[in-house]
């Protein structure tokens, strides 16, 4: 698992980088699901997703793994994430299927009344405006490849994430200690 806080707004336009990220990490088509799920076979799933809460807005990759494919899994994450913002950005396939998918789960949104709720709270905490959700399938339409690269690559650091991993220490650190990165343990209770 690994996070960092972005500099985005929670109350800012976010529909840019979600939808960007739904092409990065956000759905099952995704390029780093793809990759380590679907490529390579090391993972059972992986995500990547924000949480838009009242001050700040986290951004969290996880990924369990096979034990013997930690420190493979964790370079691919992290090579996967710079090629997306450098010289892999958005396709526009890949931005026509997340816009077409992001429109039409909308009305799914709203199939229970603890939904809505969910729903007119989060509009009233981040102080949108009560046409919010009717506003975002035109916003969704008006994203192209360039303003997603655009957003990603304003919003995420690769250098700023912190990265956790749980497992046998002795299996795993060996692999972590070849990446170079920085190490800290911190044994179970």
């Amino acid at each position: 698992m690994g996070g960092e806080l972005l500099p985005i707004d929670p109350r800012a336009d976010i529909v840019p980088f979600d939808t960007a990220n739904d092409v990065l990490g956000g759905t099952f088509l995704s390029r780093l699901n793809m990759d380590l799920r679907e490529s390579k076979g090391w993972s059972y799933g992986v995500n990547g997703d924000s949480s838009v809460v009242e001050h700040a807005v986290p951004y969290v990759v996880s990924a369990g793994v096979q034990a013997d494919r930690t420190g493979d899994s964790l370079a691919a994450l992290n090579q996967d994430i710079v090629e997306f913002l450098t010289a892999k950005g958005v396709t526009q396939e890949e931005r026509d299927r997340t816009v077409a998918n992001s429109v039409q789960r909308l009305p799914g949104q709203f199939e229970t009344a603890s939904s809505v709720l969910t729903a007119m709270m989060t509009m009233d905490v981040l102080k949108r405006p009560d046409n919010y959700y009717e506003s975002l399938p035109a916003k969704y339409r008006a994203q192209t490849p360039t303003t997603l690269d655009q957003a990603a690559r304003a919003a995420l650091d690769p250098k700023s994430f912190t990265w956790i991993v749980v497992g046998d220490a002795a299996k795993v650190r060996p692999q972590l200690e070849k990446l170079g990165m920085p190490i800290e343990v911190v044994d179970a209770p």
